[in-house]
C-alpha cells in the first residue's frame, strides 16, 4: 500500500493543541484507507488490519511527543454493529473516555472559532 504524502504526524505544527485536530484527521483518513476495499459481505476481514493501523497511528503520536498529555495510554477500539434495520453493518470506534472528551472539547473550539 503506497502511503499518502500528507499525514497530520508529518505536518511541522503537530505539537500541542494542534495534535488532536492533526490526529482526527489521520483516524479518519487511517480509517477510510483500511476499508477502502472492504465490501459488505468481507468487512469483518478488515477489522483487525484496521484495528492495528489505528493503534499504529496513536503509537506514533506518542512516539513524535505530539501531545503526551493526550495520547498516552488511551485507546480506540472497532465495532462492527448490527444496523438497526438488520440490513448490513456499521463499523464504531469506541474511544476511550479521556481522549473522546478531549476530541469533543477540541472540536468545540474549532467549530467556535468558525461561527
Amino acid at each position: 500500500m503506497n502511503k499518502p504524502d500528507n499525514w497530520g504526524y508529518d505536518h511541522p505544527d503537530v505539537v500541542g493543541p494542534n495534535a488532536l485536530m492533526f490526529f482526527t484527521w489521520d483516524l479518519s483518513k487511517t480509517i477510510e484507507l483500511a476499508f477502502k476495499e472492504a465490501k459488505e459481505d468481507n468487512l469483518l476481514d478488515f477489522v483487525a488490519p484496521a484495528q492495528a493501523s489505528i493503534d499504529a497511528l496513536i503509537q506514533k503520536y506518542i512516539d513524535i511527543k505530539a501531545d503526551p498529555e493526550v495520547f498516552e495510554g488511551q485507546s480506540i477500539k472497532l465495532r462492527v454493529e448490527q444496523k438497526e434495520n438488520a440490513k448490513g453493518v456499521l463499523i464504531a470506534l469506541q474511544t476511550s473516555e479521556a481522549l473522546e472528551e478531549k476530541i469533543i472539547a477540541m472540536q468545540s473550539r474549532t467549530q467556535a472559532g468558525h461561527s
